[in-house]
């Protein structure tokens, strides 16, 4: 879940009366032989990112492309019309040979973890788009939640912090622990590099109201 906003929040924002933390230290098978393809990419990859091996460049990093769907996702609306080169694409695609695979089996994984270590493997392959989407509409932050150690809000803050905008990271945690400052472990520490404007929520509070907030 994730929000763009055109208006900047407050020095101090608290929408929903949480303390703030503001530091700045986001099996496909055939037979002859079956395959079976494990792949956490995104939805829609470009018809570069499947047929051509070649990697990013640092004159693509950061740039804005227009995109086209391939053959298999021509159909779906709204088609995106442009994209934000924030991974290292494409990532190759490695067999694994495991043993005592059924006869004529193999097996192959797509290595969306070699993306870029800071956008969190296949986690970047959405935010090329939503924060296309979002610059688009000229918004100035992103609001997204997760739990408190969440991977997809890391890559937002990192990839936000890329394009310039703010952002605001919603994290649930426990009772116990909403109105204590929650650190520098794991990915708050790269959250709060980036600039993050971190809100804790209880995730009994966000039971009750976390799938009806709506922007």
């Amino acid at each position: 879940m994730l929000w763009s906003a055109t208006a900047r929040l407050s020095a101090n924002p608290s929408p929903l009366h949480l303390p703030v933390f503001n530091q700045s230290i986001t099996v496909l098978g055939k037979s002859k032989p079956s395959r079976v393809c494990c792949s956490p990419s995104r939805a829609m990859e470009t018809n570069d990112d499947t047929s051509k091996a070649k990697g990013l460049s640092f004159d693509d990093f950061l740039s804005k492309k227009p995109y086209s769907p391939p053959t298999w996702a021509s159909h779906l609306k709204p088609i995106p019309s442009h994209v934000f080169s924030l991974a290292h694409l494409p990532t190759p695609i490695h067999k694994w040979n495991l043993p005592n695979l059924p006869q004529n089996t193999e097996v192959w994984l797509k290595r969306d973890d070699l993306s870029g270590m800071q956008l969190s493997g296949n986690k970047v392959r959405k935010l090329e788009f939503l924060l296309a989407e979002a610059v688009a509409q000229g918004a100035d932050c992103i609001i997204t939640i997760g739990g408190i150690q969440s991977n997809h809000c890391r890559a937002t803050a990192v990839a936000a912090k890329y394009l310039n905008l703010d952002s605001y990271l919603i994290l649930r945690t426990s009772k116990l622990l909403v109105d204590k400052d929650p650190g520098l472990t794991g990915n708050l520490l790269v959250e709060r590099f980036m600039g993050a404007h971190i809100q804790l929520i209880s995730k009994e509070e966000y039971a009750k109201i976390g799938s009806v907030v709506s922007f």
